[in-house]
């Protein structure tokens, strides 16, 4: 596939990663958080959470890290869209940078941080009314409103889409699967577990993945890792700012840790279009700015 990257198209998936933001800022607290007015970008609809658990300092308290959305048309048409690195124990999550097996799927070796956390990805459905709307969950609302997906990461994102089957439609069997189109993004962290993702459905291949973008990734695994990404039939956007920080790591070491990025980059410069600041260069806001020049920095990054 290998399509050149489409700034409009980059900029609706950066969206969807920035509703995560959003949604979690709100309150962090909250595990299922419902979209405000403006977050979710036109036409879609949110139909799943995405929630994980940090292991460091012995806390493996639940948070909110993305969201599933689904085109309110086109129903076979999903975006998912993760978050980055918020907190003092979510960096320390990211800086285990040992070299491990990837556990979800045989695809070389990755950072035991990301292996760890992509385990704990937990996939909760949105329930629509009785007429096939999304509205916001009532207080007392029943469990079975949130239900939560099993298995791998993987295994729960199909689990969601068969339940998200239209009334009277059987389950997608899986050699029909491939219609089920998905666009998964990330920004930070959320880009790291965004490309695992795709790994993982490399075995699997009961979703169509077909485009994986990224903002200011890092290395996610191994020379062999990146490797057999790179060969899967998809168009892959990994945009980058030059004077971000967090693309450089987790470091190449030679034979200790053999790191590299998957392809393809798209490189840009934030030099004079923000402060001069690691925090500004590596704010999704820098990232969706250079994508769409009307979308706003943030105040404390204008120059």
């Amino acid at each position: 596939m290998n399509r050149t990257l489409s700034n409009e198209e980059a900029f609706l998936y950066g969206k969807v990663v920035n509703a995560a933001y959003s949604m979690f800022k709100r309150d962090p607290n909250v595990l299922q958080p419902e979209p405000a007015a403006d977050d979710i970008p036109d036409p879609y609809e949110l139909v799943a959470w995405i929630v994980m658990s940090d292991f460091m300092l012995n806390d493996e308290t639940p948070k909110f890290y993305g969201i599933v959305v689904r085109h309110r048309e086109q129903r076979h048409n999903f975006i998912m869209g993760i978050r980055g690195t918020e907190g003092l124990r979510e960096w320390l999550d990211d800086v285990m940078v040992r070299l491990v097996p990837f556990s979800a799927a045989d695809a070389g070796r990755v950072a035991y941080g990301f292996d760890r956390i992509y385990s704990t990805l937990t996939v909760y459905r949105r329930h629509a009314g009785s007429d096939g709307t999304f509205a916001p969950k009532k207080a007392m609302e029943s469990e079975s409103a949130r239900e939560r997906m099993a298995g791998t990461f993987a295994k729960q994102l199909e689990q969601l889409t068969d339940t998200l089957e239209e009334p009277g439609m059987a389950a997608v069997k899986p050699e029909d699967a491939p219609r089920r189109s998905f666009a998964v993004a990330g920004h930070s962290l959320g880009a790291a577990l965004a490309t695992l993702y795709v790994m993982e459905n490399k075995e699997r291949k009961r979703i169509n993945i077909t485009t994986c973008c990224t903002l200011a990734s890092p290395r996610v695994g191994n020379t062999d890792f990146a490797r057999m990404f790179d060969r899967l039939p998809l168009d892959s956007w990994r945009i980058v700012n030059k004077q971000d920080l967090v693309p450089d790591l987790p470091l190449y070491v030679p034979i200790l840790f053999d790191y590299e990025h998957v392809q393809t980059v798209y490189e840009f410069s934030s030099s004079g279009m923000v402060k001069w600041n690691p925090v500004c260069w590596h704010s999704i806001a820098t990232y969706l700015h250079w994508l769409d020049k009307n979308y706003k920095l943030e105040t404390n990054c204008v120059p």
